[in-house]
C-alpha cells in the first residue's frame, strides 16, 4: 500500500510545482529532496528545486567546505517551517555535504 501512495503523493505535489526558471522555494526543495532520498525521481518539475539546493556550496581558498556546505543547505531547508526535521535530517545526512 505504501508503494502506491508515495508515487501518487508526488505525482500530486509534482503538478502543483511550477516549472519555471526561477529559484526554488525551500517548501518544494524540501519536497523534491525527499522524493530524492527515498528513491523516486520528481522529474522535470523538480530540476529547479535540485539546482537550487546543490547551488548551495560553501568553499574557501582550499575549496569545497563539506560540512559548511551542509549546514548552510540544513539552514535554507528550516526556511520551511511546515516540514518535519526529521525529513530535513534525512535529506542533509544523505545530501548535505556531497557537492553540486
Amino acid at each position: 500500500m505504501k508503494s502506491i501512495i508515495l508515487p501518487a503523493f508526488f505525482l500530486c505535489i509534482a503538478s502543483l510545482l511550477s516549472s519555471t526558471a526561477m529559484a526554488a522555494d525551500a517548501c518544494e526543495v524540501v519536497l523534491c529532496m525527499y522524493g530524492k532520498t527515498t528513491g523516486n525521481d520528481g522529474g522535470k518539475e523538480c530540476s529547479s528545486a535540485e539546482r537550487s539546493f546543490f547551488n548551495i556550496v560553501k568553499k574557501n581558498k582550499h575549496g569545497f567546505l563539506p560540512s559548511h556546505t551542509a549546514d548552510a543547505r540544513k539552514a535554507f531547508l528550516l526556511e520551511c517551517e511546515s516540514a518535519n526535521p526529521e525529513i530535513i535530517s534525512q535529506i542533509i545526512g544523505k545530501f548535505g555535504r556531497m557537492r553540486g
